[in-house]
């Protein structure tokens, strides 16, 4: 049995650009949701998918809804989690939060813990200072060009290039002979 709460509650709206928007609503029911989404009616708009989870005893539930189909220019580009990253969803997304099948507010930060878990976790790609202080172990300063690059004939600077004359083929077997 899925209970409502009479208080405000937040929920997450995730718009077609894949901006995440925190709306406070009065009700939180599966059959109005549509309209938090700024649909005219709820053709097509269905439960896509629930994302669980089990903290302290409680079952936490991530609820998506949204539409499968839609008009051209319209799909979402927010990049969700597996199972539903391959899904092509249209204009803008509702999730919800339930714990224990009732509705409770849901923050952008508390979806974003919840996004990171389902992904398996982000690495901090910002280690380039890090990265090049290993390298720096084994290659000094004056290894590396102006631009950072490192001295290994793989990259050469402009000042080095030579450029080559050139040369038709019949030209060469003449000199060659």
């Amino acid at each position: 049995m899925i209970t409502f709460n009479s208080i405000m509650l937040t929920l997450i709206q995730v718009k077609t650009n894949g901006d995440i928007i925190e709306k406070n609503v009065k009700e939180i029911a599966p059959q109005t949701l549509y309209k938090h989404c700024q649909f005219k009616s709820s053709k097509d708009f269905e439960h896509i998918h629930t994302f669980q989870k089990c903290c302290d005893g409680e079952s936490h539930g991530y609820m998506v809804y949204g539409k499968k189909s839609g008009r051209a220019n319209t799909e979402n580009k927010y990049d969700f989690p597996p199972p539903i990253d391959t899904l092509l969803l249209f204009g803008t997304i509702c999730i919800v939060k339930q714990i224990d099948n009732e509705y409770v507010s849901l923050t952008a930060q508390d979806w974003e813990k919840m996004y990171e878990e389902l992904f398996g976790g982000f690495e901090d790609l910002d280690g380039s200072e890090e990265e090049r202080s290993m390298d720096s172990e084994i290659y000094s300063d004056d290894d590396y060009t102006k631009e950072g690059y490192l001295k290994d004939n793989f990259v050469v600077d402009d000042d080095e290039l030579e450029e080559e004359e050139f040369v038709p083929e019949e030209e060469e077997q003449d000199v060659s002979e």
